[in-house]
């Protein structure tokens, strides 16, 4: 798979047997459900954390990198949650997600939570796993978890494309 990164380098990726091939479709805001596992791209607005991507795990993604790490999705600060959502509340114009992750290793590992702001205008997509590499296609966007290879080349360890107008938010 050759790839050209938003920076303009064209890559060269190896995709293995094992590499997870998965599509996002657009989805709205009225989807997300308290239980459901989702992704949150949010930056630190006055305090608060308002979130600038949103996607729904299909049910057999659920735990995908779970957790609440600093993110590369703009220039500017800002962080992926991937958790579980424990409630939803109507708070003006905006949806307040709190949700709830695990953190850490083994034993060490411990329970976190966040409270993102939604506006009701975000753009929303639910994540599923493609039924094969066809949705592969020349001209896509396309969010990628790349792994450096001992030996200078680089796997593909997932890729996720668009379907139905939808453009991965990652």
């Amino acid at each position: 798979l050759t790839v050209d990164t938003r920076e303009g380098e064209a890559l060269d990726l190896t995709l293995q047997d094992d590499t997870r091939v998965m599509v996002v479709r657009p989805a709205s805001l009225d989807d997300v459900k308290q239980g459901d596992y989702v992704g949150l791209t949010s930056v630190d607005s006055a305090g608060k954390r308002v979130a600038i991507s949103v996607h729904i795990f299909a049910d057999d993604l659920r735990g995908t990198a779970e957790g609440h790490v600093p993110w590369d999705l703009i220039k500017e600060p800002n962080t992926m949650t991937n958790a579980t959502v424990a409630e939803v509340e109507e708070v003006g114009g905006e949806r307040e997600l709190k949700v709830s992750y695990k953190e850490g290793e083994g034993e060490q590992k411990t329970e976190g939570s966040q409270t993102i702001y939604v506006p009701d205008d975000l753009a929303v997509v639910r994540m599923e796993k493609a039924g094969d590499r066809s949705v592969l296609k020349s001209g896509q966007r396309a969010f990628l978890v790349v792994r450096d290879d001992p030996d200078g080349s680089r796997t593909a360890l997932a890729v996720v494309v668009g379907e139905e107008g939808a453009t991965p938010p990652m």
